[in-house]
């Protein structure tokens, strides 16, 4: 009978199962490492990017609340000197100059355009957490809520002017206002005659009022009087708004060594 023989198997020694080991640990633990480093690499990368575009919407923003800021000082102004012409007696030379002051300034109200996309879409997307530094984050989320809250504010305003004007087309006859420009050329573009009438002895005064009912132009001084309160208060938060942004820019910047680029 014959005899078949196996062939020999050589097992291998314990040492060279524990070499393999560790090469296949440390192929997947570094390519665990490299993915991750990868995926990190992107994300500063993204976070960068966000911020990049951050810095832009800040530039915008503050441009846009420097020149809403002026815009509603100077209307502040000039419904200042209505107020105060209000409560002289409408002569007309006073009726006169109330008409040049609504033709300086019949409707001021410009819309802030707040440049809020690219914060929006790091709310949206869940990218906020790219952003590490915390108090970059934090002020990123101060600064959109006081720009939403200018928003609302804004709002009210807008609610009072509509009031006044409302009211002021009971006691102004609008199809008066730019009607003979000539008569007004010695106020345009010099707002400090307005304060004393006494310096425009001359000036003719063809301008006439729809009512001089005290009960309605009494009406009018209080809703005018609130526009000019709340108004104030509108210019306050668009030079605050400004300050704030101008410090975000900066900080955004330094951090991000941006301001060498």
């Amino acid at each position: 009978m014959e005899v078949h023989h196996h062939p020999k198997v050589e097992k291998k020694a314990f040492k060279e199962y524990f070499l393999e080991f560790i090469m296949i640990f440390l192929a997947v633990t570094l390519g665990f490492f490299a993915e991750n480093l990868r995926e990190k690499v992107t994300e500063h990368h993204k976070e960068r990017e966000y911020m990049a575009s951050v810095v832009q919407d800040l530039k915008s923003d503050t441009a846009e609340l420097a020149h809403a800021a002026t815009g509603w000082n100077k209307s502040n102004a000039d419904v200042d000197s209505i107020l105060s012409y209000l409560k002289k007696d409408l002569s007309p030379s006073t009726v006169n100059v109330l008409y040049n002051l609504l033709n300086n300034n019949f409707f001021h109200f410009n819309l802030f355009k707040y440049s809020d996309k690219t914060i929006q879409e790091l709310k949206s997307s869940g990218d906020f957490r790219l952003i590490r530094n915390k108090d970059i984050a934090d002020s990123i989320m101060a600064f959109d809520a006081d720009m939403k809250y200018l928003l609302m504010v804004e709002q009210d305003i807008k609610g009072f002017m509509v009031e006044s004007k409302n009211i002021e087309s009971k006691i102004f006859d609008f199809s008066q206002l730019n009607a003979n420009p000539s008569e007004f050329s010695q106020l345009n573009g010099n707002t400090s005659l307005l304060l004393d009438l006494r310096r425009l002895p001359d000036l003719q005064t063809n301008g006439t009022l729809l009512t001089t009912d005290k009960q309605t132009i009494a009406e009018y001084y209080n809703k005018l009087y609130t526009l000019h309160k709340l108004s104030g208060y509108h210019a306050f938060l668009f030079r605050e708004g400004k300050k704030k942004a101008t410090i975000l820019l900066e900080q955004i910047q330094k951090h991000y060594h941006f301001e060498n680029e």
